[in-house]
């Protein structure tokens, strides 16, 4: 080879070897995703993608009270707590959003449906960019996959409130974040308000101001956050007994739902010459109710849409056998739980990356809904 085709040759190697390292660094580039501990606003937030489950750690937290739902739909608004990121003239302007289909709800430290939770309560919530609607640098942010309440939040972080001081004349009550660590305290403590219409929650019943007692570790519930200081206090939980009913009370509303509702999932294969459909449960369900589903039991399901209402589950549901559970990875959105089934007829709904309820053969007869949360009317 002459020396002219030789130095060719070197330059064609050079440029694919260039052209290969510009394209890995782009797909590397389109890759990445920005995420509330990073710093370069160029970063673009994570884009949802149909029929997939989003990362770990992908979502924007963003709190603030309940100030309007549509539990039909699944839809709301909060009022957005002041922060640092949000300017003077900007603040206490809401955000309306939907809830993802496998998006999902705690309430007093338990799995709960839009319904379930009062307005006004103060909510801590994990969201992904949808379209751009209203002001303020929060707007884009209107797919919710996670909404908790004070209670449910900070017990999921295995942290407390530790009362410091009490002053009912004054209407206040100084608490102390405590953490399941000695050195995870709060440097200072936060004083919040504390009203007549405050309950208060001991034991079995209900309990008066004058049994909060400075040493007692409480959860509790807000509203009113940074228009009024941290925020009033609308429920305050002294000892573990009142936190494990108000618990197990919500659960029990929360069980009796999925039964009437089915629990919610999506497709995500379709065997048409063997009949068999596979499907994975979403996140946010009371994983006792997985206990239903065993292989070989039986069980119905109902097409839906991303509202997660079906159009008549009482006519157009579909039974057959359960072949097999399996166990998939646990993510965001993901229960970790996938059930192959074989129904009778495959219904026109039943097709990968669509929604599905599905009721177990154990349940009692399935009721039909009320109209208004039917999709066929």
């Amino acid at each position: 080879m002459t020396n002219d085709r030789i130095s060719a040759a070197a330059g064609w190697l050079v440029l694919i070897g260039a052209c290969f390292c510009f394209s890995s660094a782009t797909l590397a580039a389109e890759a990445a995703y920005r995420t509330d501990g990073d710093t370069n606003e160029k970063v673009p937030w994570f884009k949802l993608k149909p029929g997939e489950f989003p990362p770990a750690g992908s979502a924007h937290a963003i709190a603030g009270e309940l100030i309007a739902v549509d539990h039909v739909n699944r839809t709301g608004a909060i009022r957005l707590d002041r922060t640092d990121a949000i300017r003077r003239g900007e603040w206490d302007h809401s955000l309306s959003f939907t809830l993802l289909p496998y998006g999902s709800l705690s309430y007093r430290n338990a799995p709960a449906e839009l319904k379930d939770i009062p307005l006004g309560t103060h909510l801590h919530g994990e969201f992904y960019a949808g379209d751009a609607v209203g002001k303020g640098p929060q707007s884009p942010f209107n797919r919710a996959i996670r909404l908790e309440d004070d209670c449910s939040y900070f017990a999921a972080r295995h942290r407390a409130w530790r009362i410091d001081a009490i002053d009912i004349d004054k209407g206040t009550l100084a608490v102390t974040g405590t953490g399941p660590g000695v050195n995870q305290v709060d440097a200072k403590p936060t004083v919040f308000q504390i009203a007549p219409a405050t309950m208060v929650w001991k034991g079995s019943g209900i309990a008066a101001s004058s049994d909060l007692a400075p040493g007692q570790s409480v959860a509790l519930n807000a509203t009113v956050c940074t228009l009024k200081g941290p925020g009033r206090l609308t429920d305050v939980w002294i000892d573990a007994r009142s936190r494990e009913l108000a618990a197990a009370h919500q659960l029990e509303v929360h069980r009796q739902f999925e039964h009437e509702h089915g629990l919610p999932g999506w497709i995500d294969d379709v065997d048409n010459q063997n009949g068999i459909v596979t499907m994975t449960i979403f996140a946010g369900c009371d994983r006792k109710l997985f206990e239903d589903f065993p292989a070989n039991g039986s069980i119905s399901a109902a097409v839906s849409e991303e509202s997660l209402r079906t159009y008549d589950q009482g006519n157009d549901r579909m039974g057959g056998g359960i072949l097999e559970v399996l166990a998939v990875p646990v993510g965001p959105g993901n229960s970790g739980v996938q059930i192959k089934f074989k129904p009778s007829t495959l219904l026109e709904g039943f097709r990968p990356k669509k929604i599905i309820r599905i009721f177990s053969g154990k349940w009692k007869k399935i009721d039909d809904l009320p109209l208004e949360e039917r999709l066929y009317q």
